[in-house]
């Protein structure tokens, strides 16, 4: 017993020199938190380090969304430019229809006028077929001198009365082309294509008139 208390005391005794387990927690606290410190440190430092470099990328997408957006308007621009200029184009292609289509509707009327001058013109034509055609002739003069036998008493005014002579046609040898006489005036022509019907100065000449059925 004796033996066993002076143990018990002994250990109360020397409890003073063996650390407890709480005061090498103590001990151990402030070098734990020097660390954690450092940790944080290099963290905070670490994550601001990221934020900059997002900053930074986030302002050059600003940037290159200011710069899209300048380059949208310009093509915004570009295109309402364009699309004026095309309206405007359409409505100079609208009226240059309508001006064509109104210079077709002259044009067909001029034509159908013209036709229908020439078409008058010709009631005051005589043909001549089968007169016979010589070298460098003046058909006007060769005209005149058959008129003057068939019409002695116009011999006169025949240089009046005879508007223009001409042949037409293409040469072809021993085929004589016909002629073309126009008169001045109508009553001259219906004069002259009834009397020469049956003239035998026409018959002698060879020469037989028509009518101009054109």
């Amino acid at each position: 017993m004796e033996a066993q208390s002076a143990q018990t005391d002994k250990r109360r005794d020397s409890s003073h020199l063996t650390p407890t387990k709480s005061n090498a927690l103590k001990k151990l606290r402030p070098h734990d938190e020097d660390i954690t410190n450092a940790t944080l440190l290099q963290a905070i430092t670490s994550l601001t380090a990221r934020f900059d470099s997002q900053d930074e990328k986030l302002e050059e997408m600003a940037n290159q969304m200011r710069r899209n957006s300048v380059m949208i308007a310009e093509i915004s621009k570009a295109v309402e430019f364009n699309a004026a200029e095309i309206k405007d184009c359409k409505e100079k292609c609208l009226e240059t229809s309508k001006s064509l289509l109104g210079l077709t509707s002259s044009h067909k009327d001029l034509a159908s006028r013209t036709s229908e001058l020439e078409r008058y013109k010709r009631r005051w034509n005589l043909p001549i077929n089968g007169m016979k055609e010589k070298p460098e002739e003046d058909p006007h003069r060769e005209v005149i001198g058959l008129f003057a036998e068939i019409a002695p008493h116009l011999v006169q005014k025949l240089d009046d009365i005879v508007d223009t002579v001409h042949r037409i046609g293409k040469k072809e040898p021993g085929k004589p082309r016909q002629m073309i006489v126009q008169f001045a005036m109508r009553k001259y022509r219906d004069e002259f294509w009834q009397s020469t019907k049956n003239s035998s100065v026409c018959r002698d000449r060879g020469g037989r008139f028509a009518e101009d059925l054109m």
